[in-house]
């Protein structure tokens, strides 16, 4: 049943006035956010908020923000209902992503951001949470890479010298179980797998969250979990996406050629097309969740491309620039394409956000 003095349902928003009246230290997630951005005091907020009322439309004029008695209520959670009209606006403006409703929610209401919060994690990982699902963030972070499996006997000669080394294995090969095989060997496509480490590396910097590594046979075969797996067609976990889903975000098509196996263009559900050109190479980072009624908090992230940097500067720029995909994004899915030049992964840039 909803309180009549605030309409919250939820019991835990009483319980959190039962544990300020008994002395516990409570606090929303509106002041973890600002401490993560220096703004503790009820001065340096009221400058940063007028700042972003300037940027409405229409603008707030200077003053309008809150009193300092009512400042610290935000920040304990002690009041009734939610700020006034205004006062949301600028909120959400200030923090891209955020809903005002769990802008106001106590800690103890995300238990996601309350342990990181006491862990002494960076700030920043209430928005990893957002970004990477709850899920991932409770189960621990699973990486995927493509590998391939390679019967430890002599291969039979190619038809023909021009087919790429990356489609001179059949897909039946990579069904053998290389792990519990003594004739069998496992291969790791060399790109895949550095772009895997770009996103392993930011990870541990940033967090204290389990993160595992896994092959794209053991995810497919172990589904039920949510993921971040690199690379197109040659990761099963790519495949099973495309194959699956009634309307991908984005699809792969082919030279054109019957029976052809290469990919050179990737088409979004909005009809934007992208090719890979000399120099110039496609990278796609996409984020879905695959069973929104049964896991709402459950996504799985693809990071891949076209091009020999590809997935790398895919991988790249995932790593250093969640943050604003986040903020743009959301908790939405959402592919961005990345274009990346021919001499580093680190020249990747955005060229196209599609968000559902």
């Amino acid at each position: 049943m909803a309180c009549p003095g605030c309409g919250f349902r939820s019991s835990r928003h009483h319980r959190a006035a039962a544990g300020v009246a008994k002395g516990v230290s409570l606090a929303t997630v509106l002041k973890m956010l600002l401490a993560e951005r220096h703004l503790k005091s009820h001065s340096d907020f009221l400058l940063a908020y007028d700042r972003h009322a300037a940027q409405l439309d229409p603008p707030i004029p200077p003053g309008y923000g809150p009193a300092k008695t009512q400042f610290y209520r935000w920040l304990s959670g002690r009041m009734v209902g939610l700020p006034r009209d205004y006062h949301c606006r600028v909120l959400v403006k200030m923090f891209p992503g955020w809903t005002i409703e769990r802008l106001f929610q106590m800690t103890e209401a995300i238990p996601i951001a309350a342990r990181a919060h006491e862990l002494g994690l960076p700030g920043t990982d209430i928005e990893l949470e957002a970004f990477l699902g709850a899920e991932m963030i409770t189960s621990g972070i699973t990486l995927v890479y493509p590998a391939f499996g390679l019967p430890l006997r002599r291969a039979p000669a190619l038809p023909t010298a021009e087919i790429p080394y990356r489609y001179a294995f059949d897909r039946k090969v990579r069904a053998f179980a290389a792990d519990h095989r003594s004739d069998v060997l496992t291969a790791l496509p060399e790109k895949e797998f550095r772009g895997l480490l770009y996103m392993f590396s930011a990870l541990q910097r940033r967090t204290g969250i389990l993160t595992e590594v896994r092959s794209d046979r053991y995810v497919v075969a172990h589904g039920d979990r949510p993921y971040i797996s690199f690379g197109l067609t040659c990761n099963d976990c790519t495949r099973m996406y495309l194959e699956s889903v009634e309307r991908p975000l984005f699809t792969l098509n082919g030279s054109g050629a019957e029976g052809d196996s290469h990919f050179e263009q990737l088409e979004l559900t909005d009809g934007s097309r992208f090719d890979p050109s000399a120099g110039h190479d496609i990278g796609i980072i996409a984020r879905v969740r695959p069973s929104p009624e049964l896991h709402p908090d459950r996504y799985w992230i693809f990071c891949a491309g076209l091009g020999p940097r590809g997935t790398t500067g895919a991988s790249w720029y995932l790593a250093n620039f969640w943050i604003p995909l986040q903020r743009r994004a959301g908790d939405r899915e959402f592919v961005a394409v990345v274009g990346v030049g021919e001499n580093s992964d680190d020249t990747a840039h955005l060229e196209h956000l599609l968000i559902e």
